[in-house]
């Protein structure tokens, strides 16, 4: 696998994905309104929080056993046996609850959640599978494709005033697209399941299965618990604004993405030093775009959803700045954890989440009831604060981490000097168009651009991986 074309290959694919996501979400929030998209957020964080107990750390178990390469169709036809039986039970659950369901979402949605989470569970073990398979590259399309049927669909659905309803039917459609496409790519085949490799999946699974509630809760939870205490209105603002902040990710998730199925085929065998050294070259690159982002959205945060999105979407404002300060440590985060799961200490990963998970919801009940939506913020900020620290105390006893401090130093810098320039043209121009404020971010990302190039071990690294991810095997 080329792992520097695979992540660029990737990371174009999330960048295109991200954006039409974007696109859709500042059309619908516009044409809906905060409180029908909010209802819509709830929809997704109870398919998130049902994501958990349906899976059960089972893909990341999946991906793991068949990167390792024994035996893939007899350990993906006793997952698949496997995951049947929690699905089975939580679409009995939503039948039964119905209700109590319905009512927390504000809508008879309840069907439309036991349909999605089949779907969703289906789609997404494809995508492990091709990932296990160090095809990472080839899932690149499957969540575009995904996100443009549910932009596409949606907008001619919301045409025809199905409110919130419109987003879940194109997000089914887009699932099931996606579920469909992805199976047809993998070229493992069903074998005979196996009580052994049955355990096998368990064993890591029950174990990777706290990394994934850490995830999932770590999307979700706060917009659960926004959702008990807060209006539909304070859902859509929020999490209008994780939206903004999880597209200076992208980067970094792709090279997640690509380093967990790689890292699993080096701990094979026994490679040490070539962990070590993906670990620091992948660091700093992680971090080359969420650096910035937080400074940008320093100066310009209430513009952002102001503008974008709509006034009723501004009471986020600071909420926007705490999520992308967040983000800084999620991209050191995602690293150190992807590696500790690739070596195959997922029990430490686990420890770490399941610390940082209950910090999480202690410190989201208590503090959104005192400070609203600014209090979710500061305690998903706390608690991944938290999870980050523990990720690599427990790397560190495996592995080397040396962290690229010139490297990090120096898009601090650049990212300080982008910003006082984006505050100098908020002070002389008056920002109260879009393209007003398009204008501006543009040329921020020009400065930054050119000052984080002049150093040449960032600009070393960035054209290397651009050679790398366009060279011919």
């Amino acid at each position: 696998m080329n792992f520097a074309r695979s992540s660029v290959k990737l990371f174009l694919a999330n960048v295109l994905s991200s954006g039409l996501q974007f696109i859709g979400i500042i059309f619908f929030a516009r044409e809906l309104g905060a409180s029908q998209i909010g209802a819509f957020f709830l929809f997704q964080a109870l398919l998130g929080m049902l994501a958990i107990p349906a899976d059960f750390g089972l893909r990341g178990a999946v991906e793991k056993r068949i990167s390792e390469g024994e035996s893939p169709e007899v350990f993906l036809s006793s997952a698949i046996l496997l995951k049947l039986i929690p699905i089975t039970v939580i679409i009995l659950v939503i039948l039964i609850l119905r209700p109590l369901i319905n009512g927390y979402l504000g809508a008879d949605f309840s069907i439309y959640l036991a349909l999605a989470i089949a779907l969703q569970e289906a789609a997404q073990l494809s995508i492990f599978v091709l990932r296990g398979e160090l095809r990472v590259g080839e899932t690149a399309i499957l969540n575009v494709v995904q996100q443009a049927i549910w932009v596409g669909g949606g907008a001619v659905l919301v045409g025809y005033e199905f409110g919130a309803e419109a987003l879940i039917f194109s997000l089914l459609v887009g699932t099931a697209v996606m579920m469909i496409w992805g199976w047809s790519k993998s070229s493992i085949s069903l074998g005979r399941p196996s009580v052994s490799h049955a355990r096998s999946l368990v064993d890591y699974g029950r174990y990777n299965v706290v990394s994934s509630i850490g995830g999932y809760f770590y999307s979700w939870m706060d917009v659960a618990i926004i959702g008990l205490f807060l209006t539909q209105a304070h859902v859509g603002a929020y999490e209008t604004a994780w939206r903004v902040t999880a597209v200076t990710m992208l980067f970094s998730r792709a090279i997640a993405s690509t380093l967990f199925p790689q890292m699993s085929q080096w701990d094979a065998e026994n490679a040490k030093q070539r962990i070590e050294s993906a670990v620091q070259d992948t660091i700093g690159p992680s971090m080359l775009l969420v650096i910035p982002a937080f400074f940008g959205v320093l100066v310009f945060s209430h513009e952002i959803l102001g503008l974008i999105f709509g006034p009723e979407f501004t009471i986020a404002s600071v909420v926007l700045i705490i999520l992308m300060g967040e983000k800084v440590l999620q991209s050191i985060h995602i690293i150190l954890g992807r590696t500790l799961q690739g070596i195959n200490h997922p029990g430490l990963a686990a420890q770490a989440t399941a610390a940082s998970v209950l910090l999480n919801l202690v410190l989201n009940i208590v503090l959104i009831q005192l400070f609203g939506l600014v209090g979710a913020a500061v305690a998903t900020t706390v608690s991944f604060a938290v999870n980050t620290i523990l990720h690599g105390y427990y790397l560190s006893k495996f592995v080397t981490i040396e962290l690229p401090y010139l490297e990090i130093s120096w898009c601090i810098l650049s990212s300080v000097v982008m910003a006082s320039v984006l505050w100098v043209i908020q002070r002389v121009f008056s920002i109260d168009t879009i393209p007003r404020l398009l204008l501006p971010i543009a040329f921020g990302a020009i400065v930054y651009g050119i000052l984080a190039l002049l150093f040449h071990p960032i600009r070393t690294k960035v054209f290397t991986h651009l050679r790398s991810s366009i060279t011919i095997n």
